[in-house]
């Protein structure tokens, strides 16, 4: 009697070792088991190619496709999952023309959950909705237009410090973002603080009582 692989999981597998790759130019990044997958695929720990110093961290859920993916076909549950992880999570689907050759016929989309989980946040919250000049999805290529396409070190230099001060925002933390290779100004994620004002605001009442509490430790 022979084995055979399943071809589900084999186009999972093509899926997820070319995201790896693409992302291995400026990440170390380490993929998640098969059995162990819970909706996270690839930990991400961004590396600067200049001196190869490790910095923030980043998850990925890759989905490997024919044709056109639809957003839709994700269930409630994974962006809840995905929106209490310690950093931001991204959807990476791979879409492809032929089965035969998956490499050769592939695109990229990145589906930013972040900016997902900042409008789902406001419709929740019946606040009115977001916008910015980037789309939530965007497609990953040797180009940057400020809109549905980004190029690899954008993407990594750029947009993940970007994502990190929106994830802390979605916990009422107001944080500058952080810097990776170029030291900046202080900036901030802006036009989001309305939807998170309530917990802004209990995070600086808990700010002052610990403040007020320790003193008498000093």
């Amino acid at each position: 009697m022979t084995k055979a692989h399943s071809r589900t999981i084999h186009i999972g597998n093509q899926g997820e070792h070319l995201v790896a790759t693409k992302l291995s130019a400026n990440c170390i990044v380490r993929d998640v088991g098969q059995g162990k997958d819970t909706g996270i695929d690839l930990y991400c720990e961004v590396l600067d190619d200049e001196n190869f110093e490790l910095s923030l961290h980043f998850f990925c859920q890759v989905k490997t496709v024919k044709g056109t993916f639809s957003l839709k076909s994700i269930e409630d549950k994974f962006y809840d999952y995905w929106g209490h992880q310690p950093v931001p999570v991204f959807l990476v689907v791979v879409e492809y023309g032929e089965e035969k050759n998956i490499q050769g016929s592939h695109k990229l989309w990145v589906y930013d959950v972040p900016y997902i989980l900042a409008k789902r946040d406001a419709k929740t919250l019946k606040k009115k909705e977001p916008s910015r000049d980037v789309s939530e999805k965007f497609e990953l290529c040797n180009e940057s237009n400020n809109k549905d396409k980004m190029t690899l070190q954008d993407f990594i230099f750029g947009h993940i410090p970007w994502s990190h001060g929106l994830w802390q925002l979605r916990r009422g933390l107001v944080l500058p973002n952080p810097d990776i290779k170029v030291k900046q100004e202080e900036i901030f994620v802006g036009g989001f603080t309305y939807i998170y004002e309530e917990k802004i605001s209990k995070t600086s009442d808990y700010k002052h009582f610990l403040l007020e509490h320790d003193k008498w430790n000093r």
